[in-house]
This record gives C-alpha cells, structure tokens and sequence, in this order.
C-alpha cells in the first residue's frame, strides 16, 4: 500500500506538470483537457476497483498461509504435548520438509527419550548429541530461508507487475488524451509524452527497489521472529533432557505462540509430577 501511494503520487505530479507547461505555452483547449483526464482516470479507476481489490485479498491470504506455514511447526509440537498425555501412543513426526530445523530434529529425539521414560516409569536424564551441543543463539536455517524466500518473491513480483501495470496504463491513457485534445502539431505532443518515457522506467526502477526493500526487511524480522523462539524451545528441551527438571519454556514477546508453549509447559509439568527422578 505505501509503494502505490508513492507511485500515485509520482504519476498525479506529473500530470500536474504537463497541464502547466501545456498552459506555459498558450496552449488552447486545457480546461477541456484537464476535465477529460480527470474524467477517464476516475473511470479507469474505478473499472480497476475489482481488480486492485482482488489483488490485496491475494496478498492478504498469501501472507496468512506464509504465517501459517511459519507456525506450523511449534503448533504440531503443542497438539502432541496436548494429546500424549492421555494417549501414550500417539505418535510424533515432523514433514520432511519441516521448518527450524534444529528444533523439529532435536524434538523428535527428546520426545522420543520422553516416551522411553515413560514405559520404564523413570525420569532419566539422557546425554546430549555432541551436534546439539555448543548452541547458545539461533542458527541460520538456509532451507527455511529458500523456501520462506520462494513465496516472498512470488508476492515480489506480482506486486511490482500490479502497481507498474496499473501506472503504466494511466501514463499511456495521458498521452492518448493529449493528442486527441490539444490544439497543437501531434508530432510535438507525441514527442513530449515519449521522451518522459525516462519517468516510467524510473518509476519500475523506483517500485522495483522498495517493494524488495520492504519484503526483505520485512522477511528478516519475520524469520528473527520465529527462530528466535525455535531456539528458545529447543534450549528448554536440552536441559530438561540433561536432568533439569524444572526447565520450561519462558518466551517474553512471543504472543503468538503462547498456546503452543503452554502445551509444551503442562506435558514438561505431568512429566516431572507422574515420573519419579
């Protein structure tokens, strides 16, 4: 939305611009001019309406499922919290494909000392694999990052192609009206218009680096988000498989996955409670 506004406001400056320098030249027939341009502008808006609409009801739903898939792994780790309690047999497996690596790989190892635990009803502490050890920040997960990636350009590029689209258009329809309206030699209209041909590909140029700017911006803070808390459940999960009994998840900022971590926090309670240690 702030880059269309931008580029609105680029493309109605220089209409404004070529009014008064149509008027700085005498020109005859300007009022008419500016009437049917507002005119055929407010009409094309209007008849792209449905279509700007239904491109931000795309964005809108393409960022829900991007969230949802960017959720998805801490909320399958609170179902099984929730339903292994009752149902010792229910079984814990993460997709192949499956975000945050560190912690949907060290999850299926600690849920599976867990379930071991339980069938000997004793709570034991287990030694740590020597690759989860050393790990006091959050780790750079490239195949998370392709594929969070892959849908970011996806929107990218569809955003770009719609805004300069629609840009485009209105600079196009400017010059069609010009050369119908104006009282002056067509070939001097028709040059005028095409040698601000330079203005439309500094505005591609201009949506091209924000709309990657903002997504890129936006995609780092989105990740920092979301593998900061990863490695905040996986760091719960290490100590409390290395014998620290009373560990539990604590994640302060994070409201969004506060369902999932209170699952996470009852099992780690009904485990430290029912298994003698």
């Amino acid at each position: 939305m702030l880059v269309e506004l931008i580029v609105a406001y680029i493309v109605f400056s220089n209409m404004r611009l070529n009014f008064y320098f149509f008027r700085a030249h005498g020109y005859g027939g300007i009022d008419d001019l500016r009437e049917a341009y507002f005119q055929h502008v407010l009409a094309d808006t209007i008849d792209a309406l449905p279509w700007l609409l239904g491109f931000h009801v795309a964005i809108f739903f393409m960022g829900l499922y991007i969230g949802h898939i960017m959720l998805r792994p801490f909320k399958r780790i609170g179902d099984y919290c929730t339903k292994i309690i009752d149902d010792p047999k229910t079984a814990y497996s993460n997709e192949e494909f499956s975000a945050y690596r560190l912690l949907t790989r060290f999850s299926e190892l600690f849920f599976e000392n867990l379930r071991e635990c339980r069938s000997k009803n004793k709570l034991v502490a287990r030694d740590i694999p020597p690759q989860y050890m050393g790990i006091h920040k959050p780790v750079f997960d490239g195949p998370f990052v392709f594929h969070f990636s892959f849908f970011l350009i996806i929107v990218m590029i569809v955003s770009i192609i719609a805004i300069m689209g629609f840009a485009t258009d209105i600079h196009e329809n400017t010059t069609q009206i010009a050369l119908r309206m104006l009282k002056a030699d067509p070939k001097i209209v028709s040059t005028f218009f095409q040698d601000q041909a330079f203005l439309v590909d500094e505005m591609w140029w201009l949506t091209g680096i924000l709309v990657v700017g903002l997504h890129v911006v936006m995609g780092f803070h989105l990740y920092a988000q979301v593998s900061g808390a990863a490695f905040g459940i996986f760091a719960t999960m290490r100590s409390f498989m290395k014998g620290s009994w009373q560990s539990r998840v604590h994640l302060v900022g994070y409201s969004y996955l506060r369902d999932s971590t209170r699952s996470i926090n009852k099992y780690l309670d009904w485990i430290q409670k029912n298994l003698p240690h």
